[in-house]
């Protein structure tokens, strides 16, 4: 019991003393089996999508730059913000994420030439509303990425479980309004966990 208690104090003084860091993507595109040779095949580079059209599924592709968080820091969380500018018919199913598991090019990334991902770890999410922001809880992933048990090309946002159109539209990285581009909002302590409680004690 007395031992918990440290613990449950040990990350709450962690916590108190976490930064926030706010990321945009360095590469997003979207691809759709329809149009299985082209990039960004509907609506051109200020759009992402993922979801199903009709008989047609698009993925979306993302990726984020974490060279800003130090090597060796305690991940509290992190969630990936979508802005959802309009959402097609009807909710069924839900969003899920995967990690990707090779290199892939904004420009140049198809349905056809699409990287690998692992099934597994994966995150579900609900179906935003358009005029929102989509979050995803992605803590996992950028868990495993800083701790380097697996190399980070970024996320692959795709849908389970859905019966008919069900796909929302997000602004892209490209997109003109700068507060409305996709971001990962990461919150960490600069050290790892054992190295956080100790020091952060003898702060006090």
């Amino acid at each position: 019991m007395k031992k918990n208690l440290f613990s449950v104090l040990f990350t709450l003084i962690c916590v108190l003393n976490a930064e926030t860091l706010e990321l945009a993507p360095v590469q997003d595109a979207y691809i759709c089996c329809c149009k299985p040779d082209s990039t960004n095949p509907n609506g051109g580079i200020n759009y992402l999508y993922h979801g199903q059209y009709g008989t047609c599924f698009d993925r979306t592709l993302i990726q984020w730059d974490l060279s800003d968080v130090p090597q060796g820091a305690t991940i509290l969380s992190a969630t990936m913000e979508l802005y959802c500018e309009a959402f097609y018919g009807t909710q069924s199913g839900n969003p899920v994420y995967y990690m990707i598991n090779e290199t892939w090019y904004d420009h140049s990334v198809t349905y056809n030439t699409q990287p690998e991902y692992d099934l597994n770890p994966f995150q579900a999410a609900t179906w935003p509303k358009a005029g929102n922001w989509h979050q995803v809880d992605v803590t996992e992933f950028v868990e495993s990425w800083v701790n380097g048990s697996h190399d980070n090309y970024g996320i692959y946002c795709f849908c389970q479980g859905t019966t008919g159109t069900c796909v929302p539209g997000f602004w892209s990285v490209d997109y003109h309004e700068v507060n409305l581009r996709p971001k990962l909002v990461i919150e960490f302590y600069p050290e790892a966990l054992s190295q956080c409680t100790w020091g952060c004690i003898k702060s006090i």
